[in-house]
């Protein structure tokens, strides 16, 4: 059964992204010191689609490196046969900004010109000179401190950087765009009421003269959207809602009546990517609210890839990963846009990671599967409208597990009952608590991946998980339902993790290349470079650095917190640096270990 629909707009020509040799292709600025510019941080141009799209070098310009969201520096400074000499080049505080134990640092730095931006898990954002770490300027946000609306702990994922200024999203529903040599706001709109249950934690995408922020908050009945403003104006020039009203493409998936599209869901928890050639967004979309007991659906776009185009927000195409998903197996992972050669072709793909444990890979310039992915029959409980198949990927899985383990954590009852140890698909159940494997946690959660065109591999931070879940009613959420009102719909009866994976997927063949285990979750995310390296950050505090090709553990430090950001790197006066910054998290169901506000920079002597 076809399950993807495909919406042609434009000429719909196929033109190649990125060239496929190794020329570096030109940018619109020169890399400039921070010491030329008198301490006075410089002002970004208004990047060109090439400048977006131009692998890192000493500049990193989005929050994924570039914006294919690869999150690969060209940098080769540091590589496999120096990188176990890395040193401390700098480390600072913020001020204690989202230090409590309510915030999660989950922000990546982005570097232009010598300059690096950083926001805390409460909007705060900090400009320091990136050979020193000297502080330049800060924007304090001052949210409002009674935010409830948030669903995973305060956390600010990044800022945009382009036109000369600093964009950041914050939790309680605004956009602001900052002056970049001095942090003064130069102008701020309301993208979302956060009291109507939306908040923003993905950076930004400035793109063409554009500023793209994606809204969450579907737990907290807000529909998932995608808007784009303005850069000069902060005018709002179109909005793509992903949980579709009735009338609108994909209206129809969804059931009528108070639990259909306007409870929400489809949130967006990361910054698209973009085709350039064919002026093309792609983002990745949540689960749909409340998890259980809605009426009969796909429910589209939830737990999807959706397409748009960049400029009028119209949608060009769709996959849905999860077909009426009913146990939070959405993929909050940022797609990611690649050109790989296959069967001596080369193909425009884009690539997402999911909490089922699947890597999903696509034609982007159609939505169609890369390599096969196949609709098969799963468990059906009518009372739960379950959908008859899910898209199952050719390949490897992410994580081997599929089935919970029933030892030590549901041996007791809940509610009265016996847990029932099921396996992926089973159906949560309204008069009994169902454990399933991998769960809401994993698989692959937001934590970014990477890929590395030089190995052709996709870098992966995983979990085996799995969790137990009792369905509620339809009645009885029906009478809970109010718009910004905490509602997911299940009752959690245990939550596992039993191990902790960086893993390396082949894209040629969605196989895996290589898999590390850790005795904890991955929360960071990964980053690559052409030195042929992988770095993540352990729950533990440790950040490590791996052999891209086999997985060899080659460095290893240890930071002041529990790592819950990816790295990246980046080169002032022609010296390379890993940047991280680190705080710890308020979510992942273990110990949340220590919170802290620090900055890092790493080099070699």
């Amino acid at each position: 059964m076809r399950l993807r629909r495909l919406v042609l707009v434009g000429c719909g020509c196929l033109l190649l992204v990125a060239s496929v040799s190794t020329a570096t292709p030109l940018r619109s600025w020169t890399t400039k010191t921070l010491a030329a510019n008198a301490g006075v941080p410089p002002r970004a141009p208004a990047f060109t689609p090439v400048d977006l799209s131009t692998p890192p070098a000493a500049d990193w310009i989005t929050n994924g490196g570039d914006v294919s969201n690869a999150r690969y520096s060209s940098l080769d400074q540091i590589n496999t046969t120096n990188v176990s000499q890395l040193k401390v080049a700098w480390h600072i505080h913020l001020d204690g900004s989202g230090k409590a134990a309510k915030y999660s640092a989950e922000g990546t730095p982005v570097v232009f010109n010598g300059v690096m931006y950083i926001p805390t898990g409460n909007s705060d954002v900090f400009a320091v000179n990136a050979a020193t770490g000297e502080r330049i300027w800060t924007y304090h946000s001052k949210i409002n401190q009674t935010v409830n609306t948030a669903c995973c702990g305060w956390d600010n994922r990044g800022v945009a950087i382009g036109n000369g200024q600093v964009f950041v999203a914050q939790l309680d529903g605004r956009l602001v765009a900052l002056d970049q040599a001095t942090g003064q706001i130069v102008w701020r709109t309301v993208v979302h009421n956060w009291r109507e249950g939306y908040t923003l934690t993905s950076a930004p995408l400035y793109y063409n003269g554009l500023v793209y922020v994606g809204s969450t908050g579907g737990e907290f009945m807000s529909r998932g959207s995608v808007t784009a403003y303005d850069a000069n104006t902060g005018l709002q020039v179109w909005r793509f809602f992903s949980a579709p009203a009735p009338g609108e493409i994909g209206g129809q998936t969804w059931a009528p009546g108070p639990l259909g599209f306007s409870t929400g869901g489809a949130t967006v928890w990361n910054t698209p990517a973009v085709d350039t050639a064919q002026n093309l967004i792609v983002f990745s979309t949540g689960n749909a609210a409340p998890w259980t007991s809605r009426g009969p659906g796909l429910n589209l776009f939830t737990s999807a890839m959706v397409a748009v185009d960049a400029t009028n927000g119209q949608v060009r195409w769709w996959y849905q990963m999860v077909h009426h998903d009913l146990w939070d197996y959405d993929c909050p992972n940022a797609a990611i846009m690649f050109d790989v050669v296959i069967n001596g072709v080369v193909r425009k793909a884009v690539g997402e990671a999911c909490k089922t444990g699947w890597l999903y890979l696509l034609d982007r310039t159609n939505g169609l599967p890369l390599l096969g992915i196949a609709e098969k029959k799963v468990p059906q409980l009518k009372s739960m409208n379950t959908w008859p198949t899910q898209p199952i990927p050719i390949g490897d899985r992410i994580t081997p597990q599929t089935c919970a383990k029933a030892k030590p954590t549901y041996t007791k009852p809940f509610a009265g009952k016996p847990i029932k140890v099921g396996c992926l698909w089973d159906p949560p159940r309204t008069d009994q608590a169902v454990a399933m494997s991998p769960s809401a946690q994993g698989g692959v959660d937001w934590n970014p991946s990477s890929y590395n065109p030089k190995t052709h591999f996709f870098y992966v931070c995983a979990a085996d998980s799995d969790m137990a879940i009792q369905a509620i009613p339809a009645a009885q959420l029906n009478q809970q339902y109010l718009a910004g009102k905490g509602l997911a719909g299940v009752n959690f009866a245990g939550i596992k993790f039993w191990q902790g994976y960086i893993v390396a997927m082949n894209v040629t063949t969605n196989k895996v290349a290589w898999r590390v285990k850790w005795p904890r979750t991955c929360y960071s995310g990964t980053f690559t470079t052409a030195g042929g390296l992988v770095f993540a950050g352990r729950g533990s505090g440790e950040f490590d650095a791996y052999d891209a090709r086999n997985g060899k553990l080659l460095w290893k430090t240890r930071l002041a917190s529990n790592v819950a950001a990816p790295g990246m790197s980046y080169s002032v006066n022609g010296k390379q640096y890993i940047g991280i910054y680190d705080g710890g998290t308020a979510f992942t169901f273990e110990s949340p270990g220590k919170h802290g506000d620090d900055l890092y920079a790493f080099t070699l002597p």
